[in-house]
């Protein structure tokens, strides 16, 4: 094909190269018959030894590809393929997934001429190495954004050839779209038996089947990749045959093409009396999910820790899954309304709520809909999921149409939960079971189910026949788990909240051995005598006050406890009390052991420990009404001053607290006893 290509020198372009073929100048020697005697030579001399028609004829001789490939446009690589066919290698791979960020190669397929090689994750690379090192030319089927990025990630130092073709696109050229499957049902490729009904998603469970001890699951494995590597040859020789049929090429080019679909490559397995061929042996690596429960040390012998997982539909009329995970016991069920989803979640008293679903949407939006001012200036997407995105996760932008009922629905029920202090983060099962080494729902409802039992989550699924809603369930209380354990990594910003994904790698001490107290409790029962020995201890200490003075004074206002309340139930109603945290935690440092006085309203309670997670202690503070009242007239206010402050709006909440603490003390007229009781619950020796 090469010999008739004229496109690689300067100035010949495609249209020019179509002029020459139908004058009847086909071939580099009809031009130099032809043109070179009559006329002006368009190469500048194409007699001399440096002329492009002479390097072009020397560069063919010593199958030099590099320099074709470097000079003709990437469109058209397919001419260097169809020259060197016995230069060229057709490669797929398969992978445990989509992203690069988080799957891995499995398999590696390939086939020069008619051999077919494999190098299975695991094993060897020499023989892959040895195949590539002897390619000059890559055919892949969308090898640039899938393939070779793999590729060039997990075998570094590889190099791989300056010329690919990538099927994917030539195809487009000649009218053939979708996926490889798709475009070899259209010209008629019919794969064996066993595989025709077998879809891409079915590959990364076949290497799951394998790691879990099925050696037929691997066979399969291999067969599918060579049946792709086979059926991108038929490809390859379709759409070449009809890219030159449309250009109405000369017959003489179009009968010199190799194909390369009669280049048909068989797998040879290896027996006893021969090593040659591709071998079969039982996985050598962890065989089950990448972590298990018992690695994230969660559960204390002490207490149960309960999270639910809700697994959000966008509508009340579509049954969400529900899973109240208490250690490592999974109770699963369906739901459908709002009312449904809070009373049981609520019954369930649980430690934190992880649902699937957004809980916030783009900063600068003001509402889930497309008549939202907002909408052309920020968009639909929020900074996880372009994360996810870039990531190679498949995620939904939480405000396409499709997902914005579902978005305005986790935000609300976040936001009711969060009222009642019921703390809540927001998850996504599919990327949290490509981190963790299981098959997605999608994949495979049998695997993702055993991966969840090799994991460790014994439940109502282990006997019974459950939805995919209520295994995305279990996973989304997974997350939970991850949360706690401060293996997880919180994706987005503080303006868009957070989505919790597992993360296998991070070092966990400093979330774990991190300290953070909350004091919660009426007026005048020493919450600040408790934060102020915490700060003798070592703790940073702040309280809500402080944010509200600074409030005041930037309005002109001088701060005292009428004025202090005031803004403070202002605040709760708008921006909200969400909002007064965030700006709270401004004034901590980012690490070290902390203590925040004056929590007031059950959000408080939720936020805290959406932010600290197991490093949160809330103490709630009581002292009976006389106490405090001697406290607060010994501080030099009336009788009717405390009452006053006592009876004001902002106060009412706190009682809600109570429920909400995990600590709960009594606070008498001894402050050794109150300092005692402090630091027997921090542990302060």
């Amino acid at each position: 094909m090469l010999i008739h290509t004229f496109q690689h020198i300067r100035g010949i372009t495609a249209k020019k190269e179509l002029t020459f073929w139908q004058s009847g100048v086909i071939t580099w020697k009809d031009y130099e018959k032809t043109i070179l005697p009559s006329q002006f030579s368009l190469f500048a001399d194409d007699s001399a030894p440096s002329s492009p028609l002479h390097l072009s004829q020397m560069a063919l001789e010593k199958q030099d590809v590099d320099f074709f490939a470097n000079f003709l446009p990437n469109n058209e690589h397919y001419r260097i393929a169809a020259s060197f066919p016995e230069k060229t290698m057709f490669l797929d791979i398969e992978t445990t997934g989509l992203s690069k960020h988080y799957d891995k190669i499995t398999l590696v397929g390939w086939s020069i001429g008619k051999k077919f090689g494999a190098f299975i994750q695991g094993g060897s690379d020499e023989a892959f190495k040895k195949a590539m090192a002897q390619a000059k030319i890559l055919v892949t089927f969308n090898g640039s954004l899938f393939d070779l990025p793999f590729i060039k990630q997990e075998f570094k130092g590889l190099n791989l050839p300056v010329c690919h073709v990538d099927l994917r696109f030539l195809a487009k050229r000649v009218g053939l779209s979708g996926g490889q499957k798709a475009i070899e049902t259209e010209i008629g490729v019919v794969r064996p038996n066993n595989l025709q009904n077998m879809a891409g998603e079915a590959a990364p469970v076949l290497w799951y089947k394998y790691r879990w001890g099925d050696m037929k699951a691997l066979k399969q494995l291999i067969q599918y990749n060579h049946a792709d590597i086979e059926g991108m040859k038929v490809i390859f020789d379709t759409v070449v045959d009809r890219m030159l049929g449309k250009l109405k090429a000369p017959h003489q080019i179009r009968k010199s093409l190799p194909h390369f679909s009669k280049q048909r490559s068989k797998i040879v397995w290896a027996s006893d009396t021969n090593n040659e061929g591709i071998r079969l042996q039982p996985y050598e690596g962890v065989a089950g999910p990448l972590i298990l429960l018992k690695d994230l040390h969660v559960f204390k012998k002490d207490r149960e820790f309960r999270v639910v997982g809700i697994d959000l539909t966008g509508s009340e009329s579509r049954p969400s899954g529900w899973c109240l995970l208490t250690n490592n016991v999974a109770e699963t069920q369906c739901l459908g309304t709002d009312h449904d989803l809070i009373e049981t979640t609520l019954l369930c008293r649980p430690d934190v709520v992880s649902i699937d679903s957004p809980l916030s949407i783009p900063k600068g939006r003001l509402s889930v809909s497309d008549d939202d001012p907002g909408r052309d200036e920020f968009g639909i997407m929020r900074i996880c999921e372009r994360i996810l995105k870039r990531r190679g996760v498949n995620v939904y932008p939480s405000l396409i149409p499709s997902m914005q009922k579902l978005t305005a629905r986790g935000m609300r029920l976040a936001a009711h939960f969060r009222s009642l202090g019921v703390p809540v983060i927001e998850s996504y099962p599919g990327a949290a079971q490509d981190i963790m080494g299981i098959p997605r729902k999608r994949a495979s409802l049998e695997y993702l189910e055993r991966g969840l039992q090799l994991f460790g989550i014994e439940g109502n699924f282990d006997y019974k026949k459950v939805t995919h809603d209520e295994l995305d369930a279990i996973t989304s209380a997974i997350v939970g788990l991850f949360f706690w354990s401060g293996k997880f990594e919180a994706l987005g910003t503080e303006d868009e909240e957070y989505l919790i994904i597992p993360d296998l790698a991070v070092n966990t001490s400093a979330w774990r051995n991190r300290k953070v107290i909350g004091l919660s409790g009426p007026i005048a029962t020493g919450k600040t005598t408790a934060g102020e020995f915490l700060k003798i201890n070592g703790f940073a200490y702040t309280r809500f006050s402080l944010v509200l003075k600074q409030l005041l004074r930037d309005r002109g206002i001088e701060p005292d406890r009428d004025t202090l309340q005031d803004i403070g139930d202002e605040i709760n109603k708008s921006p909200g009390q969400r909002w007064l945290c965030k700006q709270l935690l401004k004034l901590l440092p980012s690490k070290g052991n902390l203590v925040v006085d004056g929590l007031r309203h059950p959000e408080d309670h939720a936020f805290m420990v959406e932010t600290f997670g197991q490093a949160f202690i809330h103490i709630h503070i009581e002292s009976s009404e006389q106490e405090r009242i001697n406290r607060y007239i010994a501080d030099g206010n009336s009788k009717e001053d405390y009452d006053k402050a006592n009876a004001h709006h902002v106060e009412m909440e706190i009682y809600k607290l109570t429920s909400l603490a995990h600590v709960v003390i009594h606070n008498g007229n001894d402050i050794d006893s109150l300092q005692q009781n402090i630091a027997r619950i921090v542990k302060i020796n």
